[in-house]
């Protein structure tokens, strides 16, 4: 605070200078929620120090107006006082605690009785020794010892004399009490009722079996474990500092503003020495927490950004207890709600349990992490969100094919399970299409009026309107891993998201893949350089993580691999404010959806579309049709094999169907044609003799036969007419 000048008036120059006119401790970005969210988010508490505080009272020439610091005065009741919700649950939390812990200790109050009436032995032992000492004044013992091996005869003699003085004075007290207890008990014996000599002499039982009872053996079991609470001051956040290196004796933290509770924690706002930044300290959290004498994830520190931070101030939060040990809540909009596309959607909380919210319009996700911790699960959250939007046309695949994904065929365009050949090659013509159709939603876009399209991107305005053909559209795939590795279409799987990821966002295109294996392989740089939303669950290593965070997140002090495997689903969000930096991830939660939750929200999303007129593809009754061209496959083969020519090489038949259909087949090579043809069950690999078409050469070469061609077209047609 400032200080009043020599000449005795306060010098307000030197308060302004000194801490500034305001200092604002909100550190959390408020992320804008729907109001069609079901979540309570009203009874949330708010960050302490959302709004700003007065430190000095400003003149006349400060930038803050009288006005402006009356709006900023804090509630003087509390806002978790003045919520109905928190205030019944702090009462049931009351009666439920001190109901259990009642009932408990009653039940094993025969236990606990026993148990003093086996140490009360001991504690009488205890109880004579422990007077006997007293009495022979035993304390002083060792000082009187070292006066005789001093040789110091004065002082042991002076020892000596105040001995036998202390045990005159205590043998007199303890013979009247001895005398005063004889008399008592006899009195007790002789003039009393038999209740009160058992309640007497259980309670001298309860009292030496208390004495007895062993340091590491507590008399009563523990009816509720207590969290190990960390109270945070002054002190004990300096000794935290210090001991991480991150100021020196005689250049300590300061603290602008109080340490506060804030939620189920503590707050406190910290400015680090001048040599010393913030983010220096972000990345030193384990240092902090075993300076606080913490677990690493009870302790959370963040930077203090805007007007009221600087690059040395840092809001540190200190948690009560792990909070990703109980499991996480369900999905707010599991049993109600719509969503909008072009708005955020829940997706987690955060480790205070405030809802984080993803926008996936208009961006990428990449999500990352070994088996078994919650990578499907995230995956599918984007899903289900655009799911509740009716314009949004999913197109789904799943590697594994299980029952993870089955769901979405009431609702999904396309949709693949597995990586058998039909569903890589349809997942192949699928993306191939939309790349067509990116294309296409430029000429469109270029031709719409600024009015309406000022921005040169989709709007939920022009995407509403069906004729223009701009609704969003989201490509999900799970256990992306298995169709990048394809090995004759993985290439080409990559190289058209890679396209989709580049230049889609901007007309529609919602990009979101999920892998157990997050390197360079799976998931090439170049596609992964243009995915700007990646979430990292727990890995296996730092690389690992690297490799889905992004070059920079390890040295940043955000590494996936240091993520306990019992935080199932807790993972690090990066982009989810569409900031794209490092230094922004949050670690994040996700919401639950259990599979029997999951049928709820697609039945409400299949309404919701039948309602609005979207179902198409495979939901709006395109089952037996194979995705993109495949259906028309063997008909194309045999429009370019006549029926004069029984057999052909599969390099013939390659370069025929390139001129038949470019768009569809230009490029391919034998080992494309003869994975397309094998689903149908067509031979592939027979020896067909024929002739070079350019050199007249004769030779062997592996081909296919036209009436195995015209077989399957046959069974084809019968299966149809069959359904």
């Amino acid at each position: 605070m400032a200080t009043p000048s020599p000449d005795g008036e306060f010098d307000w120059t030197a308060a302004e200078a000194q801490v500034g006119d305001v200092v604002d401790l909100g550190t959390a970005r408020r992320r804008r929620q729907p109001d069609d969210w079901t979540a309570d988010v009203d009874d949330e508490r708010d960050e302490l120090g959302d709004e700003p505080i007065l430190v000095d009272p400003p003149d006349s020439d400060s930038r803050v107006s009288w006005a402006e610091a009356a709006a900023g005065r804090r509630p003087i009741v509390p806002a978790w006082l003045r919520s109905k919700s928190e205030a019944l649950a702090l009462a049931r939390w009351i009666v439920g605690h001190y109901t259990h812990v009642s009932a408990y200790h009653l039940l094993r109050a025969p236990l606990y009785a026993g148990r003093l009436v086996v140490r009360a032995p001991r504690g009488a032992v205890r109880a004579v020794a422990g007077t006997a000492r007293w009495a022979s004044d035993a304390e002083g013992r060792p000082v009187r010892l070292a006066a005789v091996r001093r040789e110091d005869a004065d002082e042991y003699l002076k020892l000596s004399r105040q001995r036998d003085a202390r045990v005159r004075l205590r043998a007199l007290i303890l013979t009247f009490g001895f005398s005063v207890g004889a008399i008592g008990g006899a009195l007790l014996v002789l003039s009393t009722t038999q209740e009160i000599r058992y309640a007497v002499l259980a309670v001298l039982i309860g009292l030496l079996g208390v004495a007895g009872s062993p340091a590491d053996k507590p008399l009563m079991d523990v009816a509720a474990v207590k969290p190990r609470v960390r109270k945070l001051t002054a002190d004990v956040l300096t000794r935290a500092f210090l001991a991480a290196g991150l100021c020196k004796p005689d250049d300590l933290i300061s603290f602008p503003a109080p340490i506060m509770r804030d939620g189920p924690g503590w707050r406190a706002v910290i400015d680090l020495p001048f040599s010393v930044k913030a983010d220096t300290a972000i990345k030193k959290r384990n240092d902090l927490a075993a300076g606080l004498d913490l677990d690493e994830v009870q302790v959370w520190p963040e930077r203090v950004r805007g007007a009221a931070g600087s690059a040395r101030r840092l809001a540190l939060w200190v948690a009560d207890e792990d909070p990703y040990a109980k499991p996480s809540g369900l999905w707010p909009l599991i049993l109600k709600g719509v969503v909008d596309v072009f708005e955020p959607f829940p997706f987690g909380e955060d480790q205070r349990g405030r809802i984080v919210a993803l926008q996936l319009m208009f961006t990428s996700l990449l999500i990352g992490a070994i088996p078994r911790m919650g990578k499907t699960f995230a995956a599918r959250l984007p899903a289900l969100a655009c799911a509740l939007d009716p314009i949004v046309e999913l197109h789904i695949y799943d590697g594994k094919g299980g029952q993870d994904w089955r769901a979405f065929e009431r609702i999904a365009h396309r949709v693949g399970f597995g990586v058998r050949d039909e569903v890589v090659l349809g997942l192949v013509e699928d993306l191939r299409a939309l790349v067509v159709d990116m294309n296409r939603r430029y000429d469109t876009i270029a031709t719409l009026p600024a009015d309406i399209c000022p921005e040169s991107k989709v709007t939920r305005g022009i995407a509403e309107r069906r004729s223009l053909k701009l609704w969003p559209v989201l490509v999900s795939i799970d256990e992306f891993q298995r169709y990048s590795g394809h090995p004759l279409y993985g290439d080409e799987i990559v190289s058209l998201l890679t396209e989709l990821c580049k230049v889609g966002p901007s007309v529609g295109f919602m990009i979101s893949l999920a892998t157990q294996k997050p390197d360079g392989k799976a998931v090439p740089t170049d596609l992964r350089d243009n995915i700007g939303t990646r979430f990292a669950l727990k890995t296996m290593t730092w690389q690992s993580s690297e490799a889905v965070l992004g070059a920079g997140s390890y040295t940043a002090g955000h590494d996936s691999s240091r993520l306990q495997r019992a935080h199932k689903g807790v993972g690090i969000l990066l982009g989810a404010d569409d900031s794209g930096a490092v230094e922004e991830a949050v670690t994040v939660r996700t919401s639950r959806t259990p599979l029997a939750d999951i049928d709820a929200v697609i039945t409400r999303a299949h309404a919701l579309r039948q309602a609005r007129g979207t179902l198409t593809g495979r939901a709006a009754g395109d089952a037996l049709a194979l995705p993109g061209p495949a259906a028309s496959l063997l008909d194309d083969v045999l429009t370019v094999v006549p029926a004069s020519e029984p057999k052909i090489w599969s390099e013939t038949l390659a370069a025929r169907l390139g001129e038949l259909r470019p768009e569809t087949y230009a490029g391919w090579k034998p080992e494309q044609v003869a994975a397309a043809l094998k689903p149908f069950g067509i031979p592939v690999g027979r020896q067909v003799w024929g002739s070079d078409p350019v050199t007249g050469e004769k030779a062997n070469r592996k081909g296919v036969h036209r009436e195995d061609i015209a077989a399957a077209v046959a069974e084809r047609n019968q299966r149809r007419r069959a359904a």
